[in-house]
């Protein structure tokens, strides 16, 4: 299966108690904590994304919302 409509189709044929299982599963799925990006990734990530001219005392009044 790889898209969405086979996924669909594939479920929509399961037994009444195998789609309640899929269900409570999706559920705990859903409920998980979505796990923190360690920082050094995230630093990895956003470097190089700065624009030209951008300076941190600039970028220190954005974040404190004071333009």
């Amino acid at each position: 299966m790889s898209n969405r409509k086979e996924i669909e189709r594939a479920i929509e044929q399961l037994p009444h108690a195998e789609l309640l299982s899929l269900a409570a599963w999706i559920d705990t799925k859903v409920q998980a904590p979505i796990p923190a990006i360690p920082a050094k990734a995230w630093l990895e990530k956003a470097r190089g994304a700065a624009q030209a001219g951008v300076t941190t005392a600039g970028v220190m009044v954005l974040t404190r919302s004071e333009a």
